[in-house]
């Protein structure tokens, strides 16, 4: 039978959003989707059998042993809730002991103390196993304090470690009636939901945008920077392309246009083209009249005088719309 990846959807991923490359995307397993099984089947004694996991038996044999094939080990671990295999499974003694040893580098020493059990009228007043610190002393109702060999027993590294494998090692195996209901159902589970992202052979895929390409893993901005010379009396700037703003355009400085212009939105662009330009400041005379001819006016003088510029001048910058 297929193997325990082999049930999971697909998923494209994509590639290439760190550089100027295209979109592309790769369909691999999406291993993120996770089912998890009810923490009270225990109860159900007639579908799950229990068992004692022996000294050195793998899932892979287990599921050789109840179901005939090693690659369903996963219904095994699955139904039990183990996560890691290394940790979660039962260790071998040998394996164990060198555990112990590497964890805690003296496995006979004392890992923390638990309760000794006392008796009072031939109840238990106390029940073995509560784990207490090195300080607890029973006191019983008739006010009288036992010792602490009577009230606590010191609990060693070995042992602490050799309990707890040992309740690794109680599991539940599903019956041959519930194996092909649990393989069903996992299917089931991990199966998309019906989605637009969803293509019609149940692979999905999230369209990536233009903003992935600005938006590293610690979501901050990135944008590209460029040098553009522009040529303006050995005058040159550099362009800065932050990328597209909420307007919909570049946010730049110094683009030269495709005409070959230079357009600049900074001032020390704009006053180093206008000292290139040959024509003089603008004298004191009064501004014209928005017609572009210009009108005469009633002058209290009795005859009109001449321009003060005896010579044309060139116009400061005429508009291409026929206006100044």
């Amino acid at each position: 039978m297929a193997g325990y990846f082999s049930y999971f959807p697909n998923v494209y991923v994509g590639e290439g959003v760190s550089t100027d490359e295209p979109f592309e995307y790769r369909l691999v397993k999406n291993i993120f989707r996770r089912v998890k099984s009810r923490e009270d089947l225990a109860q159900y004694s007639t579908l799950f059998e229990a068992y004692s996991v022996k000294d050195g038996e793998s899932p892979e044999f287990i599921a050789s042993k109840f179901f005939g094939d090693p690659f369903l080990d996963w219904i095994v671990l699955l139904i039990n809730n183990v996560i890691d295999p290394y940790d979660d499974w039962p260790r071998r003694e040998a394996d164990l002991f060198e555990f112990i040893l590497e964890k805690y580098g003296d496995t006979d020493a004392i890992h923390h103390y638990e309760t000794q059990e006392v008796f009072y009228n031939g109840l238990v007043y106390v029940p073995e196993g509560i784990e207490v610190n090195i300080d607890y002393r029973t006191t019983m109702p008739d006010d009288s304090v036992l010792s602490p060999e009577d009230s606590r027993v010191p609990i060693t590294n070995y042992e602490h470690e050799q309990f707890e494998n040992e309740k690794k090692r109680q599991i539940l195996i599903p019956t041959s009636t519930m194996l092909d209901k649990i393989i069903e159902e996992f299917e089931t589970l991990v199966r998309y939901l019906p989605h637009v992202e969803i293509d019609r052979r149940g692979n999905k895929k999230t369209p990536l945008n233009i903003a992935a390409k600005f938006l590293d893993n610690i979501a901050s901005a990135q944008g590209s920077v460029s040098v553009t010379a522009i040529t303006a009396n050995g005058v040159s700037s550099e362009s800065f392309d932050y990328g597209p703003t909420s307007s919909g355009t570049s946010s730049s400085a110094g683009v030269s246009g495709s005409g070959g212009s230079a357009v600049s939105s900074t001032t020390s662009t704009t006053a180093a083209t206008s000292a290139s330009s040959p024509s003089p400041s603008p004298s004191p005379s009064p501004s014209p009249s928005p017609s572009p001819s210009p009108s005469p006016s009633p002058s209290p003088s009795p005859s009109p005088s001449p321009s003060p510029s005896p010579s044309p001048s060139p116009s400061p910058s005429p508009s291409p719309y026929g206006g100044y």
